[in-house]
C-alpha cells in the first residue's frame, strides 16, 4: 500500500494556503497598516486590494497563486531579449 501526495508543498489547510502565502499576505498587511496610521487612505486601500488579488487562486496554471503570475509575467517584460533584423 502506497501513500501519495497532493503536493510536496505544506497545505495549511484553508484554502490550500502555503507558508508563504502568509509571508507575501502578511507584508500586504504591514504595509496597509503602516499606511493607514500615516494616514494615506488611498494608498492603503490600493494596497490592500493588490494583497487581496495576489492570493486569489488559479487553476489554469502551474502558478497557483496571482502572484507568481505576475512575477512570471514581470520576469518575462523586463528579460534581456535580443532581436535580429534580417534582409532579404
Amino acid at each position: 500500500m502506497y501513500i501519495t501526495l497532493q503536493s510536496i508543498k505544506r497545505n495549511l489547510g484553508l484554502f490550500n494556503l502555503e507558508f508563504e502565502d502568509l509571508i507575501i499576505g502578511s507584508i500586504f498587511g504591514l504595509v496597509f497598516t503602516i499606511l493607514f496610521l500615516l494616514h494615506f487612505y488611498t494608498a492603503s486601500i490600493v494596497v490592500i486590494s493588490l494583497g487581496v488579488l495576489a492570493l486569489i487562486p488559479m487553476d489554469f496554471s502551474k502558478c497557483n497563486r496571482m502572484y507568481k503570475l505576475f512575477m512570471l509575467f514581470t520576469s518575462f517584460l523586463f528579460k534581456n531579449k535580443n532581436y535580429y533584423f534580417y534582409k532579404l
